[in-house]
């Protein structure tokens, strides 16, 4: 029994040993890749035979290569060198390898990069102005022709949201270098604060319900000053300071809530306590749709670049204060230009990005497919409809907010999104 007991530790001791030397293949590929630090092992599904955490040397302007450089925080999946490559393009920061979709879809490998700027992917010091759309995409280009001498099969693009606005502006901007985009809930606008929001705001859902997420808006108003310590302590337990005041903040907050709770749906708009409403019922139903970190100091930090990116570049939405004057000490429309100004940043907005954008998304932007929710916000500005001759599939889930997913929708519409992805592939996509 011990000779045979043995006999099974030698033979584990070989298979493991071989197992490590399997796994160590992309460990050493990483290694030989030039400007490529393998920070070590990540966390990792079964679909993964190994995952690592990398950081890649990245010139802050790829307008000039020689010049100041920056390191970009990456995470890759390995699931084979002869299956598709997912690249999963962040627009924030990256924490770990994630769990995009279409690499689920695909069996495919993954790489999740975070967006420069975010995170730990942040030049010192920071040279504003390098923070562009088209510097973002060529950080994924440089990526993409990188990792191709690894994996040269299909690559696809995804992200959700913002993740998924900076898949689209890659693709617009090197639309060669993926073979399929699938940005999930990505926003598109058309100025600097895009007036479609409001319209979306103006109609979406019943009536009713509308008229219950403007009357719970009164309330929080009407009842500020007996909510008002309520949030006041829970903002202490937080440890958050705002730049422009509490109370500010908290009226932001007030006029921040109907495009939260249609972007994500946390809550039913029947359900919205109104004037009836304590002011304890009033703070439990707004907390949990958006509470106060985004207009604090930890909040306004963590997101600069994004505001950044959206007052300069992106476009964004604003606040239209007509409705709530009379609550109001600040009567003006009100931008996210509040989230630089103070910081001493340009907010001079670039014209040119969106129209090129629009032009490429209706006439050039082959192979994308773009997921919405009916029910999203974002979805008001999103690429809904395709005008032009691009080779493009659009699908919007009835009912759905910004959590949509292929895996969501009917049998019917997901054969159809299956069969178009195979055609752009070029082998079948087997559907779940």
């Amino acid at each position: 029994m011990k000779k045979l007991s043995v006999k099974l530790l030698v033979l584990f001791i070989v298979l493991a040993g071989n197992l490590v030397a399997q796994d160590s293949v992309l460990l050493k590929a990483l290694k030989n890749l030039p400007g490529i630090e393998v920070v070590g092992p990540t966390r990792h599904g079964q679909q993964y035979s190994e995952a690592y955490e990398i950081k890649f040397i990245q010139p802050v302007d790829h307008n000039n290569p020689d010049g100041p450089k920056f390191t970009q925080r990456m995470f890759i999946g390995h699931a084979g060198f002869d299956k598709p490559m997912v690249l999963s393009t962040s627009g924030y920061d990256a924490r770990g390898l994630g769990g995009a979709e279409p690499a689920q879809l695909l069996k495919a490998n993954l790489i999740h990069v975070e967006h420069r700027y975010f995170g730990q992917s942040a030049p010192d010091p920071i040279d504003w102005k390098c923070l562009t759309a088209w510097q973002s995409a060529s950080d994924h280009h440089a990526i993409v022709q990188l990792f191709k001498k690894l994996y040269p099969g299909k690559w696809v693009s995804t992200g959700v949201s913002k993740d998924g606005q900076t898949a689209m502006m890659f693709k617009a901007f090197y639309p060669d270098d993926i073979d399929v985009a699938i940005p999930y809930v990505a926003p598109l606008n058309t100025a600097k604060v895009d007036p479609r929001i409001f319209d979306f705001l103006a109609n979406v859902g019943t009536a009713e319900e509308r008229q219950k997420v403007y009357d719970f808006q009164i309330a929080l108003f009407e009842k500020k000053k007996e909510i008002m310590p309520m949030v006041e302590e829970y903002c202490t337990r937080k440890n958050w300071t705002f730049p422009m005041g509490i109370d500010r903040a908290y009226d932001l907050n007030v006029l921040e809530f109907p495009f939260a709770l249609w972007q994500y749906g946390a809550k039913k708009p029947m359900d919205l306590p109104g004037k009836e409403g304590t002011a304890k019922q009033l703070f439990d139903m707004l907390m949990p749709v958006t509470d106060l970190m985004w207009f604090s100091d930890t909040g306004l930090k963590q997101f600069l670049p994004h505001y950044y990116q959206a007052m300069t570049e992106m476009g964004y939405y604003g606040y239209d204060v007509k409705p709530f004057k009379k609550y109001m000490k600040d009567n003006t429309y009100i931008t996210y230009d509040f989230t630089l100004t103070p910081c001493g940043l340009d907010t001079t907005f670039n014209p040119k990005t969106l129209p090129f954008l629009h032009d490429f998304v209706q006439n050039r932007g082959d192979h994308i497919l773009y997921i919405y929710g009916e029910l999203d916000t974002w979805t008001a500005t999103g690429v809904t409809k395709i005008t032009g001759p691009a080779d493009a599939l659009v699908m919007i889930l009835k009912g759905s907010h910004h959590g949509s997913s292929i895996r969501a929708f009917s049998a019917e519409e997901k054969q159809k999104i299956y069969d178009t992805l195979s055609r752009w592939l070029g082998f079948a996509v087997p559907v779940e």
